[in-house]
């Protein structure tokens, strides 16, 4: 799986740095991944914003640190539309289908999306929803008019797998959210914190050397930050004005 592939270096830098065996998983789905959470079977998970503060609440994980991608440690919601497409205002997504990157689980590819649709006066039914199987996907396909709109992160735009298939100059941001903090990675509350030092650590140190920047730029991450459970805030905030 191309997950593996992506994180296999930093499992084994991991296991190095820590003395201890590491064992990468990842699920097959999303209802597996959830299963899996529920039942509490990883002790270190890489979530999405939503995931996090849902198992924070119900299965005890504290975040450790976030993701940074590009230099930068947070990231935007947006809507994309294609240039020619004549629409310059959210209100004129009214009738039409909005493709959402992932499922309604996913923050910044549908609840922050959905957020900007809300906050500009659309509610549900106004449009009709759709869902891609991935960000990047939402939006090839609403650059290859299969949607008239799309929700995904700003990032995605940039994204190598992205502007590899399309030119995305011929796309516009119709809407982008305040910079949101990036994705967490947790671990079990009941962890020695010890334990949760030195793996904050060790994923902090990586861009600070040339080995680590690699095992980083395999992961397609420029590093890591810390973080706290108070850094996701802000996106408590999104979760409850759409659950209002």
């Amino acid at each position: 799986a191309v997950t593996i592939r992506l994180f296999s270096p930093l499992a084994g830098h991991l296991e190095k740095s820590l003395g201890v065996k590491v064992r990468l998983e990842t699920a097959s789905n999303f209802a597996a991944f959830q299963r899996n959470i529920e039942t509490r079977r990883y002790d270190l998970v890489h979530f999405n914003q939503y995931q996090y503060i849902k198992a924070h609440e119900k299965q005890r994980y504290d975040v450790l640190v976030q993701n940074e991608e590009f230099g930068e440690k947070t990231i935007k919601g947006a809507i994309y539309v294609r240039k020619d497409s004549g629409i310059t205002r959210i209100s004129q997504l009214k009738g039409k289908t909005i493709l959402f990157g992932g499922g309604k689980d996913a923050m910044m590819s549908y609840l922050v999306p959905t957020y900007l649709l809300r906050r500009a006066g659309l509610r549900q039914g106004d449009y009709k929803e759709a869902f891609a199987v991935s960000p990047p996907n939402a939006v090839l396909s609403t650059h290859l008019g299969q949607a008239d709109a799309g929700g995904a992160g700003e990032v995605v735009r940039r994204l190598p797998l992205v502007m590899e298939k399309i030119d995305t100059e011929e796309l516009a941001l119709l809407a982008v959210s305040e910079p949101l903090p990036h994705l967490p990675w947790a671990v079990k509350q009941e962890i020695p914190e010890i334990m949760k030092r030195r793996i904050k650590e060790a994923l902090l140190a990586l861009k600070e050397s040339a080995d680590g920047r690699k095992i980083l730029k395999r992961a397609r991450l420029s590093g890591f930050n810390a973080a706290n459970d108070e850094t996701y805030d802000a996106h408590r905030k999104i979760i409850r004005f759409l659950e209002d």
